[in-house]
């Protein structure tokens, strides 16, 4: 099995790109293949903007990539499985691979912004992931609120997202670990403020980010979830600095795609070397 050498040096892999491309694009764009921009007119800025580190999680995605570049033996001896099976496998090991990533840049970002915080960043992912609430969100108001659940009244509560917590009353939640109070808000915000009432009784369904606007975190009896103002500009300048400085969005991206564009877009065909890959570029 032949492994790519990666040279970051002579390219800027553009994740914001990559990243809208699977958003936006509805068909396959190249098939079987990982879709990369390569732009050699950046490289000035990549070496002052710090996208080395990307470039080398790139580089390991395509080595995972490279390894399903099998050989005809390998071929031949793997004919006994179906088709089917093969991707299956394929998007399991991928998914895994994805998640694993993703769970490592959470805790870089909770450790390097509040080392001595509680919470875990492993089930951060897994209940982000169940409740299909995005991560970049949950950890801009974990930092807002109490800084992971080291400021104020959270300190004390463990209520990290001070779910339950009003101006000049007593704190009505209180947990015994900070994760426990992650469940609770993930409800709370799926449940009572992405979604608004009409006057006819219809149930109409917002987006994350309807909520960032101004004043514009309200739920469905039109209260704000916080009185601060302001409240929501300080969400959106957290939510893009954590963008900017991890690739959360990026891997959370991959792990919501659908099992046939996980197919579509990522995996090699049979003889596709890494110079037939760039090639592609």
């Amino acid at each position: 099995m032949a492994f790519p050498i990666i040279i970051p040096i002579f390219v800027n892999l553009n994740f914001k790109t990559m990243r809208n491309f699977l958003k936006k694009n509805q068909e396959p764009y190249f098939s079987e293949t990982l879709v990369i921009f390569v732009s050699f007119r950046e490289i000035g800025k990549w070496l002052i903007t710090g996208t080395f580190r990307k470039s080398l999680i790139i580089g390991t995605l395509l080595l995972f990539i490279s390894a399903y570049n099998t050989s005809p033996a390998t071929n031949m001896a793997m004919a006994s499985i179906t088709q089917k099976s093969e991707s299956e496998k394929y998007v399991d090991d991928l998914k895994t691979q994805m998640k694993t990533l993703l769970v490592r840049e959470v805790e870089a970002y909770i450790k390097k912004q509040v080392p001595e915080s509680k919470l875990t960043p492993q089930y951060l992912v897994d209940k982000c992931l169940e409740y299909d609430t995005d991560i970049i969100f949950v950890l801009a108001q974990g930092m807002l609120e109490s800084h992971f659940g080291t400021r104020g009244t959270a300190a004390r509560t463990h209520s990290v997202w001070n779910v339950g917590a009003y101006d000049n009353q007593k704190p009505r939640n209180w947990y015994d670990h900070p994760d426990e109070s992650l469940e609770p808000y993930l409800k709370l915000v799926n449940e009572k403020y992405l979604i608004n009432i009409t006057t006819e009784g219809d149930t109409i369904y917002k987006d994350l980010y309807h909520l960032v606007q101004d004043k514009g975190y309200i739920n469905y009896n039109g209260s704000r979830f916080a009185s601060a103002r302001g409240y929501e500009n300080g969400m959106r300048k957290f939510m893009i600095r954590i963008d900017m400085e991890t690739s959360i969005g990026f891997y959370q991206d991959i792990l919501k795609l659908s099992d046939a564009k996980i197919i579509a877009h990522f995996k090699p065909s049979e003889n596709m070397g890494f110079a037939d890959f760039m090639a592609l570029n």
